[in-house]
């Protein structure tokens, strides 16, 4: 499933949100490639993606295989973090998201801690859930920042039912950590009051030691390559077989672009505010790995 097609023509993806998309996974790609991060290798196991339909499923049959599951990545829906860069681009303003000045980067407003959906991004993840009614998830596992939490409770709302569905929420899977105060979430026991029916046992920390530990600079790329893959590892090691992850943009490229090996374009590309996109997922030894 990819909603890649209906985005454009729906009328919730206006053309400034659309172009900033292809200009960040330019702009992406070039900083992983200068970094070398495109050809590093994170840990001694491979993670290959490949489209459900064009996946014959002959990699199980490799010695090297560990295991191959269906994972259905989705990008929250338009957060109001999202709708106020948006705002400055329509007006020709610049964002520099490495600068500590607000005139310069809106997203480190103390007003921006843990933004929820704006309207628009509701209806992008109400957009998607006939198509996620139809798919299979033995397991959610969300971002703890809320604007995850509600586009998943929106999109996947027929899979809700914890006690045949679990739903957990991981550290892993957020966006990038540190500066920008638009990815600091808030403490978990406030989290847990508004959505008790997730499980957040994974999460260490109350308060968002995580993103404070990074203070006034932002997570580098290969730090949230090295993140991710541990990610990854932690859905490898899960019972189930089908998995909908929901996480953000930034972190969703960098997943796809430097830890995954995946050869279609458009399944590498930046996704679109509430985009769903499913894959084939399969880990594998390195060759000369010893796991």
């Amino acid at each position: 499933m990819t909603t890649t097609a209906t985005s454009t023509t729906s009328g919730l993806w206006t053309p400034i949100a659309i172009e900033a998309a292809k200009k960040f996974g330019i702009s992406q790609r070039e900083k992983l490639n200068d970094l070398g991060a495109l050809d590093q290798t994170f840990g001694p196991i491979q993670i290959v993606g490949e489209p459900i339909d064009a996946a014959d499923g002959t990699r199980n049959d490799d010695a090297n295989t560990i295991c191959t599951k269906v994972i259905h990545f989705q990008r929250h829906g338009q957060g109001y973090h999202n709708l106020i860069c948006d705002m400055w681009r329509e007006v020709g303003k610049p964002i520099d998201f490495d600068s500590t000045d607000p005139e310069l980067n809106p997203v480190i407003r103390p007003e921006m801690v843990d933004p929820p959906l704006t309207e628009l991004g509701r209806q992008q993840c109400i957009l998607v859930r006939e198509g996620c009614s139809r798919l299979s998830p033995e397991l959610v596992i969300v971002s703890p920042l809320l604007r995850c939490i509600q586009t998943a409770k929106l999109s996947f709302r027929d899979h809700a039912n914890t006690d045949k569905t679990p739903w957990v929420s991981h550290e892993g899977c957020r966006e990038e950590l540190g500066l920008l105060i638009g990815n600091k979430r808030r403490p978990v026991r406030e989290i847990i009051e508004d959505h008790p029916e997730i499980d957040f046992g994974a999460i260490e920390h109350d308060e968002d030691d995580l993103w404070d530990a990074y203070g006034d600079r932002r997570e580098t790329l290969l730090e949230k390559s090295a993140r991710a893959y541990d990610f990854l590892q932690f859905v490898m090691e899960r019972p189930e077989s089908e998995i909908a992850i929901c996480s953000h943009s930034a972190y969703l490229f960098t997943l796809l672009n430097a830890v995954m090996d995946i050869e279609d374009e458009d399944l590498r590309s930046w996704f679109l505010t509430g985009e769903v996109r499913s894959l084939r997922v399969t880990w594998a030894a390195h060759q000369g790995s010893f796991i």
